[in-house]
């Protein structure tokens, strides 16, 4: 058995009906030959199989201490069956884009069976039926707890599972030393969770001790940037969410987004990212009368995974980036959203990039899961909490190279995050492949009118484009 951090257990303790806690990817390929979608299954699902020992997550299950009286465990499943984890769906024949992207809000919106190792893959035949993509197209969803996995684990797995030439599946009989473990007493994990509680004050209090002297100094500190300071504020997405999900997708030439990057110094994709999305929420709250003074701001997800850390599980912290939607003009924007982001940086290197996941380690579960219950009944509130931010923006680079699952060609790639009560937007860039795809995950309270936000990503993206290309021709 192994015990979950205080930042994996964040998750587990989060999950709700109406707010699952997984994150997923969307893959799609095109076979060098067509099979029938029986055959498909059968070739997919003997190639996962193949690859489980690539990573725990494919065959551990969380086992929860009774009260949450200390954090979950991993435990080796003994009843693991890998069809309870593949599904198989047929598109309808006349199916769009939107229809499709429907399909898979559906399926995000579905909780994972918390009781079995914590992901799924559903294989889904017929994308063909798009005009975007070519005969014998398929499509692989999957989806994992963010409890296993963050991010950049995730894509670590899924470089795994691909290899950067076409070859045909051919069965192979893998030697998996693999054995599943018998689930310990009752008494046994009573018994480990006083010990852990009993330590926990102390633990806490040394964490305390290191971190207030740092945050005393920043706060004593001078600002030398023109960043504005953090506010608390009120949109549309710090709302309570329902069950249902959006998706909405936004494609970029990554190129060109590299190209913007170069113009300043000090300035990275992930800043160019940000500019795109204030915009596009500036834009489309002015759309709405809705803009308020103060600028939003958005979470911004960080890789704190040192060569050491365990592939699986998480490892990032979290920066408040400011989206300067207070700022009409794109250059304009793009400077001051990237001194913001330096600045949030900095801040986050002198405090410790790890403190987030050091605080939560030290933190009794039982306080842990009473906050995020007490936070989750406080959407209910009249008007909403104020927030520090009112999105999430996750940058996840992918391979520049194609690749491939056997012999099928992967075509197209994008993520999707999860969303919350009190931050019901979460935007995922995922390059591949020279194409920035741009998800959005909302829920119809949080989102009112998703097509004209994505007109309002594309239209962002364009106009800053378009500055980056008149201040080159000028110079």
């Amino acid at each position: 058995m192994q015990q979950l951090n205080g930042l994996d257990a964040l998750f587990a303790h989060n999950e709700r009906q109406h707010a699952p806690m997984h994150i997923a990817a969307l893959m799609v390929y095109t076979p060098q030959t067509t099979k029938h979608k029986k055959f498909r299954l059968q070739e997919i699902r003997s190639s996962i199989q193949q690859r489980l020992s690539v990573s725990p997550v494919f065959r551990r299950r969380l086992l929860t201490v009774p009260y949450n009286l200390d954090q979950p465990y991993w435990l080796e499943d003994k009843d693991f069956q890998l069809d309870n984890h593949i599904h198989s769906h047929d598109l309808p024949r006349k199916t769009s884009e939107s229809e499709f992207h429907s399909f898979i809000a559906q399926l995000h919106a579905e909780p994972i069976a918390m009781q079995r190792p914590l992901w799924e893959a559903h294989v889904i035949h017929g994308l063909d039926k798009l005009p975007h993509y070519a005969k014998g197209s398929f499509g692989i969803y999957m989806k994992v707890h963010h409890a296993a996995l963050d991010g950049v684990s995730g894509t670590d797995i899924l470089a795994a599972l691909h290899g950067v030439e076409p070859q045909a599946f051919k069965p192979v009989a893998v030697t998996d030393p693999w054995q599943g473990e018998a689930p310990p007493s009752k008494w046994a994990v009573t018994r480990n969770a006083y010990f852990n509680n009993l330590r926990k004050p102390q633990q806490l209090f040394t964490q305390a001790r290191q971190l207030i002297p740092k945050l005393r100094r920043e706060l004593q500190e001078v600002p030398t940037d023109h960043a504005p300071p953090l506010s608390w504020q009120k949109s549309p997405f710090n709302a309570r969410i329902d069950g249902q999900r959006q998706v909405m997708v936004a494609r970029f030439d990554f190129t060109r987004l590299r190209a913007i990057r170069r113009l300043f110094p000090r300035t990275t994709v992930n800043h160019v990212i940000l500019c795109v999305v204030g915009g596009a929420l500036r834009s489309y709250l002015i759309k709405l009368d809705q803009l308020p003074t103060n600028s939003l701001a958005s979470l911004v997800p960080v890789n704190v995974r040192s060569k050491d850390h365990d592939s699986c599980g998480n490892a990032i912290s979290m920066l408040i980036g400011n989206l300067r939607t207070d700022i009409e003009d794109p250059l304009q924007r793009l400077v001051a959203v990237r001194d913001a982001a330096n600045a949030a940086k900095k801040l986050s290197d002198n405090i410790g990039r790890s403190t987030l996941s050091n605080i939560f380690r030290v933190l009794p579960s039982s306080l842990e899961a009473a906050a995020l219950r007490t936070l989750s009944a406080l959407a209910y509130w009249p008007g909403g909490l104020a927030m520090p931010a009112c999105t999430f923006v996750s940058n996840v680079p992918g391979p520049p190279v194609p690749l491939y699952f056997n012999d099928a060609k992967l075509v197209d790639m994008l993520g999707l995050g999860l969303i919350m009560d009190h931050v019901g937007l979460f935007h995922v860039a995922m390059s591949y492949n020279g194409v920035l795809s741009l998800s959005v995950l909302s829920s119809p309270k949080t989102l009112r009118e998703p097509e004209l936000y994505r007109h309002c990503l594309l239209e962002s993206f364009a106009a800053l484009d378009q500055a980056a290309q008149c201040q080159v021709a000028q110079a």
